[in-house]
């Protein structure tokens, strides 16, 4: 099981080379993703990345503004959801 230090990293590295062409010094771990990073389709990615985490789907009250709020905020709903 990964912990908080490798989920932050692969997380980031999904928004860096996959989702947004930010460089790594400027996405911040407690910064808002939802409107100032990730599009739709982006929140689809990193919702994706979430389920695989957690090993099930996410319910439909999860997929609030909260949970995608920042990295920091992915990696502790994962931590909470396992």
């Amino acid at each position: 099981m990964k912990d908080r230090t490798a989920l932050i990293q692969e997380l980031r590295d999904l928004i860096l080379d996959r989702l947004v062409p930010l460089d790594d010094d400027e996405l911040i771990n407690d910064a808002p993703l939802v409107d100032e990073v990730l599009d739709s389709l982006g929140i689809a990615e990193v919702a994706v990345f979430i389920e695989d985490e957690i090993g099930r789907p996410l319910d439909p009250d999860e997929e609030v503004r909260a949970t995608f709020a920042s990295v920091d905020a992915v990696v502790d709903f994962i931590l909470a959801n396992r």
